[in-house]
C-alpha cells in the first residue's frame, strides 16, 4: 500500500453449520471451559527485527514476508520497497540457526509493461509447490481506476520456478481477480496476503485452496475528516480452489469483518491457515478502532471455510509492544508449521519500514 497509508496505520452472532452451532462444531479441545477459543501464547524473538531493510532494493522497507523451509534453509520472499519507493518481489535466504544473517538475492521478477496489472509494483508474495514446479503468487498494482479505494490492485499474478531462485512469469495476465463474489458483485480489487493448503481427493488428485484478501472498500478522499475509515478500508478474507494452481474457482468469503468488535470493525486481512489435529487453525490481522491499526487474531475450523473466532475481541493474541520496533502494528503474518510449534513472521511499525520480526508458540491442538 502507499507509504502515506502505512504512516496513517502507525499513528457474537452464532452461525449454524451442519445442524450444529459453530461453537459445537469446533472440538472442545480447541476451546476453554468458558467456551472461548484457546489461543497460542506467542513469544517474540529477542533479536527482533530479524531482518532489517538496508539495500537499494529494500531501503524503505521489507514488506509482507512469506517464508518457505527448503533444503534446511529459510527462503523469504518479500516486497522490497526500494529507494525509488517501488515495491518489487525480492528474495533472501538464511539458516534457521542464524536467523539474523540473511543473504539478499534482490528482486526476482520484472514489473509489467504499460497497462499491465503489475506495471507499478509487485507485492504480497505466496509460494507453494504444485506439481513439479514452485508457484509464486503476487499482487500487482497498476494505474487502473474504479469504484474501490484500492482499484489499482486488481490482479494476482503467477510465476513459476524449478529451484526457488530463478522465476518466469506464467502469463502477463493475472490468474486470479476480484470478481465473481456474490456479496460484492461490483468489486474488482484484491490482494494476496494469505497462503495455500492442499486437500487430497479420493480420486488421487490434489485440490489446492488459496486464501487471499478482497478489498471492497469504496472511495472517500476525505475519509479521515469524515470518519469513514470503515468504508475505504473494508477488507474480507477469501478462499478459492484449483487443481492446477492456474485456474481458480469457487471463490467464497471465509471471514468477514465484525462491525461490533472493535479489534476488527474496519476489516480482516491475511488469513494464514495450517492443518491441526482437529481440523484447521488460522491467524489473521484484524484492523479496528480499538488499536487504530492491525493486531494478530486467531480462529479455528473443522473444514477451513467456516471459522470460529470466539466472542468479542477475545481472539486477539498478539498486539502492539510499546517503544519497540513493532509498536505501530502487527501485520502481514506468515506462519510455518513446525513439529511441535508454530513460527510466525510479521511486519511491525510502518508496514515493513522497520523490517521483519518473528515469534513462536506451542501448538494448542
Amino acid at each position: 500500500m502507499p507509504v502515506s497509508r502505512r504512516h496513517f496505520l502507525v499513528t457474537s452472532a452464532v452461525c449454524a453449520w451442519g445442524g450444529l452451532t459453530l461453537s459445537d462444531a469446533v472440538s472442545e479441545e480447541t476451546t476453554g471451559r468458558n467456551g472461548q477459543l484457546l489461543l497460542h501464547t506467542w513469544e517474540r524473538d529477542q533479536r527482533n527485527p530479524i531482518f532489517v531493510p538496508r539495500s537499494e532494493f529494500d531501503a524503505q522497507g521489507a514488506h509482507s514476508p512469506f517464508v518457505v523451509l527448503h533444503e534446511f534453509q529459510w527462503w523469504m520472499f518479500y516486497a522490497g520497497i526500494g529507494k525509488d519507493g517501488v515495491q518489487r518481489i525480492c528474495l533472501a535466504t538464511a539458516s534457521p540457526e542464524t536467523p539474523t544473517e540473511w543473504e539478499r538475492h534482490g528482486p526476482i521478477l520484472e514489473l509489467g509493461g504499460k497497462d499491465a496489472f503489475d506495471e507499478r509494483s509487485a507485492t504480497y508474495p505466496c509460494v507453494y509447490r504444485i506439481g513439479d514446479k514452485w508457484h509464486l503468487y503476487y499482487s500487482g498494482r497498476s494505474h487502473r481506476d474504479g469504484k474501490q479505494y484500492f482499484s489499482n490492485y486488481w490482479g494476482i499474478g503467477l510465476a513459476q520456478s524449478d529451484d526457488l531462485l530463478h522465476w518466469k512469469k506464467h502469463s502477463l495476465e493475472p490468474v486470479l481477480q476480484g470478481d465473481g463474489v456474490e456479496t460484492y458483485p461490483d468489486c474488482r480489487a484484491l490482494v494476496g496476503l494469505g497462503n495455500i493448503v492442499d486437500l487430497p481427493q479420493s480420486d488421487g488428485r490434489t485440490l489446492y485452496r488459496i486464501y487471499y484478501t478482497l478489498l471492497p472498500g469504496l472511495k472517500d478522499p476525505d475519509y479521515q475528516a469524515n470518519g469513514t475509515w470503515h468504508v475505504v478500508e473494508h477488507k474480507v478474507c477469501m478462499a478459492a480452489h484449483s487443481y492446477d494452481g492456474i485456474t481458480w474457482t469457487d471463490r467464497q468469503i471465509v471471514l468477514e469483518r465484525r462491525r461490533d468488535v472493535t479489534t476488527e470493525d474496519i476489516g480482516v486481512v491475511g488469513l494464514n491457515v495450517w492443518k491441526s489435529r482437529n481440523g484447521y487453525r488460522g491467524v489473521y490481522t484484524g484492523l479496528g478502532t480499538k488499536f487504530n491499526t492491525y493486531a494478530l487474531a486467531e480462529a479455528a475450523s473443522r473444514d477451513g471455510l467456516t471459522w470460529d473466532r470466539g466472542s468479542g475481541s477475545d481472539n486477539v493474541s498478539l498486539t502492539l509492544q510499546p517503544a519497540s520496533w513493532d509498536s505501530g502494528m502487527i501485520g502481514y503474518p506468515c506462519v510455518l508449521r513446525e513439529k511441535d510449534q508454530i513460527r510466525l513472521f510479521y511486519n511491525g511499525a510502518g508496514g515493513g519500514a522497520t523490517g521483519v520480526g518473528m515469534a513462536v508458540a506451542g501448538l494448542v491442538d
